[in-house]
């Protein structure tokens, strides 16, 4: 049997190393110097593996009882495997919504393009139901999430408790098809509320014009602060109808004569927005600011707070946020591209989508019927 000194005293090495305890018992240590206890046991002619823990967590003497426990599984045919499939299921079993959610915050929204807005509606929801929270996810029912709806349509928007019923949605599929704890999801048969009908915003000559003034920033010379680079970032949306994080993740190395590469973008795919001469003479402006990154911004929330705390809260422009300019942007951009070129422009991959964005006035529409430039 080992002593604590001989344990001690093992050095890791390239590959993983198995040192012997005795009867079973193993103690693996890896690369990185990490001693893990585990015990190798063979059983109807089927080989199988136990972790016990990691040492000194884990003390020779936690690991030995560990161990003995069992040897008297696999004496009375006992998988010791088996058993621990079985006792984890049945505390999945017993798990709250709660649990749930937090789990599959911590698990899979990491994976998602969006998932910091992700966490942000999981916290909010625990915060905001904590008697739905103390549920077990099997007892989570249709009433709880009709409930649920019509609880936050008191708060918020119709499209955001849209969004959010999609990522419960995807919560209970969690639980179903990699935690296989319920069979059949809550939302199943439960009508999402209807939206309203999408912004058609518009953004004036005279809006910009005191948007400029208020961050004191003219379009001719270098924005140096935060506040200018807002401004600017104002001006290059309405001119190409880029999105406030592609904007803030515009790097120098991915800017051509022609158009600005955007590598990632909200819908998974990459994109080439080209660039007009208006938004060629603006990315000039930005040159010798940062080294890597056009912008200094380092996130759109960053961008949007400081536009929200100019506009909305200093201005009291109404009803007007920094995503506006993206149909802005789409409206003009329509006045001197086909369809499928616009599409191109601002990346969608629908039509349906892409006419939310354009949003002509009937004096415009009336213009272009006429030949009025």
């Amino acid at each position: 049997m080992l002593t604590k000194q001989q344990i001690e005293a093992i050095k890791p090495k390239e590959k993983l190393l198995k040192v012997s305890d005795g009867d079973l018992l193993y103690i693996f240590t890896f690369p990185t110097g990490k001693k893990v206890w585990k015990v190798l046991y063979t059983l109807d002619g089927k080989k199988g593996t136990i972790t016990i823990g990691e040492y000194p967590l884990i003390s020779i003497k936690e690991a030995r009882l560990k161990r003995d426990e069992i040897k008297i599984m696999l004496a009375s045919g006992i998988s010791p495997g088996q058993k621990k499939k079985e006792e984890k299921q049945k505390q999945l079993e017993g798990m709250s919504f709660r649990e749930l959610i937090e789990s599959y915050r911590d698990v899979v929204a990491p994976t998602h393009k969006g998932y910091i807005q992700e966490v942000a509606s999981l916290n909010l929801f625990i915060r905001l139901f904590p008697k739905l929270m103390q549920k077990p996810v099997s007892q989570v029912d249709q009433l709880d999430m009709i409930e649920f709806r019509n609880e936050r349509l008191k708060m918020v928007k119709a499209a955001t408790v849209k969004r959010d019923l999609g990522l419960l949605g995807g919560v209970f599929k969690y639980a179903r098809q990699e935690l296989r704890i319920i069979t059949g999801s809550p939302l199943t048969d439960i009508s999402k509320p209807s939206e309203s009908d999408h912004r058609d915003r518009r953004i004036s000559q005279n809006e910009i014009d005191q948007i400029l003034k208020a961050f004191s920033y003219h379009p001719t010379f270098q924005p140096v602060n935060k506040k200018q680079q807002t401004a600017w970032a104002f001006l290059f949306a309405i001119e190409t109808a880029m999105r406030a994080s592609e904007i803030v993740g515009m790097k120098w190395m991915n800017i051509t004569d022609d158009y600005v590469l955007l590598p990632d973008t909200k819908n998974g795919s990459s994109r080439k927005v080209p660039l007009s001469m208006k938004a060629k003479e603006l990315l000039e402006l930005m040159k010798g600011i940062h080294e890597e990154t056009v912008c200094t911004l380092t996130s759109a929330n960053t961008l949007s707070s400081y536009f929200w705390q100019v506009v909305t809260e200093k201005l009291k422009i109404e009803d007007l946020n920094f995503h506006d300019t993206r149909h802005e942007a789409t409206t003009r951009l329509s006045q001197k591209l086909l369809v499928q070129d616009l599409a191109k422009v601002t990346g969608h991959k629908d039509l349906k989508t892409l006419m939310k964005y354009y949003n002509p006035t009937a004096t415009e529409l009336a213009n272009k019927i006429n030949g009025v430039g």
